[in-house]
Order: C-alpha cells, then sequence, then structure tokens
C-alpha cells in the first residue's frame, strides 16, 4: 500500500526473495527529494522572468520528438548573460543537494567529486493543462548516454495534477516550489510529467554529466 509523505506518494521499494534463502531484500529507490531549494520568492522571480523572455519556444527532446512525447514551452537559460544570477543560484544549490545524495552512495561520491564529471546549464520548462512529458528515460540516445543523475526542481505548487510519476518506483511525486528531485537518469528509472489539470507548472531541469574529454594527470 502507498503511503505520502509531504506530497510524495511512495509505493513498495521493489521488495525481492534473497537469491538463497527467499528471504525479502529492500531496495532503494535512488530517488532523494530535497524541499525549499529555492525560496518561495525565487521561484517567483524566475517565472516573472521566464514569461518576459520572448526567447522562449516549443519544446523538444533530444530526438526532436515532438508532441507526440514531450509539449511545453522551454528555455534552456544557463548560457544567456541575463540569466547568470539564476544559473549561479542553481549550480550552488545543486552542488549542496548532490553532495548530500552522494553521501548516501560511496561510489557515486567518489564520481561526482572529481573532475571527471560536470553540471549541465540549467533548462526552464513550462506545461499547461494538457500538455506533458510521456514516458521516458533520460539517458538513451546519443548526447544523452554520459548523464549519471537527472535533477528537476518545481518552480510553482500544482494541486491537481502535474506530478512526476516513476512506475517501477510505484512513486509519485507532488510539484512543490522549491522541491529539487535527483535521480538515476537510466532504464531503471522510466518517468513521466503528468500533465496539470489546473494552474500552471514550471520545472528547471539539468544533469550529472560524464566529462568525456577528462584524463586523469599521469
Amino acid at each position: 500500500m502507498a503511503m505520502k509523505d509531504g506530497g510524495v506518494q511512495v509505493g513498495g521499494l521493489g521488495a525481492q526473495p534473497g537469491p538463497q534463502s527467499g528471504a525479502q531484500v529492500q531496495q532503494p529507490h535512488f530517488i532523494r527529494m530535497y524541499r525549499d531549494t529555492f525560496s518561495a520568492a525565487q521561484c517567483e522571480e524566475v517565472i516573472r522572468r521566464f514569461e518576459a523572455d520572448e526567447r522562449k519556444h516549443t519544446s523538444t527532446t533530444a530526438t526532436r520528438d515532438k508532441p507526440r512525447l514531450r509539449s511545453g514551452t522551454m528555455l534552456q537559460i544557463g548560457d544567456l548573460p541575463e540569466w547568470q544570477d539564476i544559473a549561479q543560484a542553481w549550480s550552488q544549490a545543486l552542488e549542496k543537494n548532490l553532495q548530500a545524495y552522494a553521501e548516501a552512495f560511496p561510489t557515486l561520491k567518489q564520481l561526482v567529486s572529481t573532475p571527471a564529471t560536470k553540471r549541465t546549464p540549467p533548462l526552464l520548462e513550462k506545461i499547461e493543462p494538457g500538455q506533458g512529458f510521456g514516458l521516458h528515460i533520460d539517458a538513451s540516445v546519443a548526447g544523452t548516454h554520459d548523464r549519471m543523475v537527472a535533477v528537476l526542481m518545481y518552480l510553482k505548487d500544482v494541486e491537481e495534477g502535474g506530478f512526476t510519476e516513476f512506475p517501477f518506483q510505484s512513486i509519485r511525486v507532488k510539484p512543490r516550489a522549491g522541491l529539487m528531485l535527483l535521480f538515476p537518469p537510466y532504464w531503471t528509472h522510466p518517468h513521466q510529467g503528468i500533465s496539470p489539470v489546473s494552474g500552471l507548472k514550471y520545472n528547471l531541469t539539468s544533469y550529472v554529466v560524464v566529462d568525456n574529454n577528462f584524463r586523469p594527470p599521469r
């Protein structure tokens, strides 16, 4: 049976019989959530600036598969000079949460603490009623296979619909302003962004990726 925890609906963690004894082994779902990553005022300012920025465009995916899979309006803010204050605040917040996330997984901690990984610039997206992102994984086709950790933060509360669903993990996350999710981008974690029923949904996303140009010193 699912249980609710402050907007997060959590099902079973995928307990499986042990290889020899038949005992149930509890498997972690690797999805971690960090509340109040941005303040309410920060979230509102990001939304205000997004709505005023005429460079936003129809949402796309890495394979340009639209609108069948993904629909909305987006803006890659990380490389825009006018957005550098927000990009810097995002970078600092992500790093804080990433270090907390990596503490739970020592092998990941070793990787993210070296120059072998880097963080992609944040992408801002708006999703209206009737729009969303169908079931997908974040690391698949060329140009995405270097992703190690997916990062998603909501900028606005959504009261009905709009949740992020991880069907394999039996988890639904209700959007709350300033709530950041970190999770694996692999085939183990297919997920979908359900359309908001009323109101608007705003996300900031980025990834921790392997730096393919990094070479350790000899």
